[in-house]
């Protein structure tokens, strides 16, 4: 694989958050090395995605953590006007064996599907990656509520459920109230 234009060897922070109300909401990953800063803004399903596949990854590993006991920095604060900012069209997780780190890469959606090199890349630690992997699932998490009927997103007014032929408007139960007619 070429080397990515924007390499973060070893990441000091990383995280993963979304941004707006739920329904229209924006999401991203943030990665800090020293004075460098990266905003990765994602769709909803491939955050999602890399917050299950960083646990499955971290269970094929063969091998006792070399980082175990360093200390794991969280996010407090982020630059308005990161180093690196663009949207991704394809991500890739891997792992770096001689340094014990978690490898991901991510190409700028609007390179396509050429065989350019990666827009950026970060190695991070396998504690880094657990709480990356926290962070994915509370970000997806935070969002609207799926239809009982169609497990698809309602808003707060409800919307017109295919499962009842377009006859009803599913609305949201408010907590406490009974299933009585």
């Amino acid at each position: 694989m070429a080397d990515a234009r924007h390499d973060f060897a070893s990441v000091d922070a990383i995280d993963a958050e979304s941004i707006g109300e739920p329904g229209k909401r924006t999401f991203r990953v943030r990665v800090l090395e020293g004075d460098q800063s990266a905003a990765l803004w994602v769709e909803k399903q491939l955050l999602a995605t890399l917050g299950e596949s960083l646990p499955r990854l971290l269970d094929q590993l063969n091998t006792s953590d070399q980082h175990s006991g360093e200390e794991v920095d969280t996010i407090t604060l982020f630059p308005d006007d990161p180093t690196v900012e663009f949207k991704v069209g394809r991500m890739a997780l891997g792992y770096a064996a001689s340094e014990d780190h978690v490898v991901l890469v991510a190409h700028d959606v609007e390179d396509g599907e050429d065989d350019l090199p990666p827009t950026f890349s970060c190695r991070f630690t396998r504690r880094q990656a657990r709480m990356l992997s926290e962070a994915c699932s509370e970000a997806v998490a935070g969002g609207r509520p799926t239809c009982p009927l169609c497990q698809r997103p309602m808003d707060i007014e409800g919307h017109m459920c295919p499962r009842s032929n377009g006859h009803q408007k599913v609305h949201l139960r408010e907590e406490g109230e009974d299933d009585a007619l």
